[in-house]
């Protein structure tokens, strides 16, 4: 994953957790990024918590949905609107 991408994902991923009130930080790192202190999303949209494997997904809806429910399963169910 590019480093344009790598930022804009982490851009996106901040919104998500101040839309579902979650209090985790999303940090970049080469060639990952972390999200609060558990989980580690890689190229490849590959999800790990804790060193295992959690999900992979082929794009962000399902990256997002994933999260979601590890991050705030109470959070009501709805849409993300991404913009450019």
């Amino acid at each position: 994953m590019s480093r344009h991408k790598t930022a804009r994902l982490a851009r996106v991923l901040s919104g998500a957790l101040r839309v579902w009130a979650v209090s985790a930080r999303v940090e970049e790192q080469p060639g990952a990024i972390l999200v609060g202190e558990h989980l580690r999303i890689v190229p490849g949209w590959l999800v790990f918590r804790d060193g295992e494997l959690l999900a992979t997904h082929a794009g962000l809806p399902g990256l997002l949905r994933t999260l979601r429910h590890e991050l705030a399963p109470e959070a009501p169910r709805g849409r993300l609107i991404i913009g450019a």
